[in-house]
């Protein structure tokens, strides 16, 4: 009978601790962009397809006031644009490749891990609540960056997009890492990932 009693309490145990790995495995699981976005992909076709009506998802955009990268390392930097306000979408077309910015590799700051909530906080939460929009750009398909993670189960900011980063940014970036000098001119960009404007 002891023998019985003490193997369920050590079965009891084994089970608790798969549970809690488990639990462990859950609370860091990584963010995967392409996973995700089918995911929502395949949301919006259920509800088309359910109610005979189209369901638009959100609107995509490459660009907005406030950018946050990160690297293949799992670094952060951050880079604003001029706010620019649209009084309607009249004439809005969906972009499928990005406009060239004209970033320079001193426009991007780069942000201490473990200090990225607070970062963002004072960057984009002072702002009016129409303007608390964070474009986020991952240069890695998977993210498991454990304070991106925990930045993202915060529900700090309501407002965010997650994709690749451009190629553009991926440019700056390595010109940011190396300390190079950089002119925007003398890189081979490939036109077919980027908008230049119109010359006049």
């Amino acid at each position: 009978m002891k023998r019985i009693f003490v193997g369920f309490v050590i079965c009891f145990f084994l089970l608790n601790c798969t549970k809690k790995k488990e639990k462990i495995v859950e609370k860091n699981k990584p963010y995967i962009i392409s996973y995700e976005d089918k995911k929502l992909e395949n949301y919006y076709d259920s509800i088309k397809k359910s109610t005979n009506r189209a369901a638009l998802p959100p609107r995509k955009s490459f660009y907005a006031e406030s950018q946050l990268i990160i690297d293949k390392k799992g670094n952060f930097y951050f880079y604003q644009k001029e706010h620019i306000p649209i009084l309607c979408d009249y004439g809005y077309e969906k972009d499928t490749i990005p406009h060239f910015l004209n970033l320079k590799p001193k426009d991007i700051i780069k942000i201490p891990q473990k200090d990225l909530n607070d970062f963002l906080a004072e960057n984009i939460l002072t702002k009016e609540k129409k303007r608390q929009i964070l474009i986020i750009g991952s240069q890695s398909d998977t993210i498991k960056n454990a304070y991106f993670l925990k930045f993202l189960k915060s529900n700090m900011i309501q407002t965010y997009y997650i994709r690749i980063t451009t190629q553009e940014e991926d440019t700056i970036l390595k010109y940011k890492r190396n300390g190079d000098y950089y002119d925007s001119d003398s890189i081979k960009w490939n036109r077919t990932k980027i908008k230049f404007p119109t010359k006049k």
